[in-house]
């Protein structure tokens, strides 16, 4: 392996182990009262990955949290050719994501909330997974799935919070580990004081 290479899978390690480690979510608007509780996750990209991560998403915040979260079936009724790509927070996605909130087209949040009739959108983007590990007797090898995401409080589709997280997909089913998703939901129920 070349020097360069071992200094990218360094980065990436690296990456996981700081985003793994460290909060994955954070309020923009404190203090937050939630003031509905019906919310829709939506995938802001339309690759396989943006979709799954959606979804399990979605389930698990139905479960830790107080929001009424629409299935993505609900959300593909209620959306035209859902999933649509949404322009996101982030410049490149190779190995890893250049954030920056800024970049985020709010004009067409507002109108996916329309849509939908929800009191919260939360938007997330997987632009980037990268392997990482190899199987052995005792690990097993996943994928690392990057993820942005952006919640919206209707009316008016104002930024509330944000996060940025990676989480493991088995690299033979290519379903995301659910106990990374809990841990990201349960994150997410607590900060917004939804918990059950």
């Amino acid at each position: 392996m070349c020097r360069s290479s071992v200094m990218r899978l360094g980065t990436i390690i690296g990456l996981i182990v700081a985003l793994s480690g460290c909060s994955t979510f954070h309020l923009t608007q404190e203090p937050f009262q939630p003031k509905g509780k019906k919310l829709a996750v939506i995938a802001g990209m339309t690759n396989d990955s943006s979709l799954s991560i959606a979804k399990s998403f979605g389930d698990e915040l139905g479960k830790t949290s107080m929001f009424q979260v629409l299935s993505q079936k609900q959300v593909a009724q209620a959306i035209p050719n859902y999933p649509q790509l949404v322009k996101g927070p982030y410049k490149s996605a190779y190995f890893e994501i250049d954030v920056d909130y800024a970049k985020t087209d709010l004009e067409r949040v507002k109108e996916l909330q329309r849509h939908l009739g929800v009191d919260y959108v939360y938007v997330l983007w997987a632009p980037a997974t990268v392997s990482h590990g190899n199987s052995g007797w005792f690990s097993k090898h996943y994928l690392v799935t990057q993820i942005v995401a952006q919640l919206f409080e209707s009316p008016g589709g104002k930024e509330v919070g944000r996060g940025q997280y990676a989480v493991r997909v088995d690299d033979q089913t290519h379903q995301v580990l659910s106990e990374d998703m809990r841990r990201v939901a349960l994150e997410m129920a607590e900060k917004t004081r939804t918990l059950k």
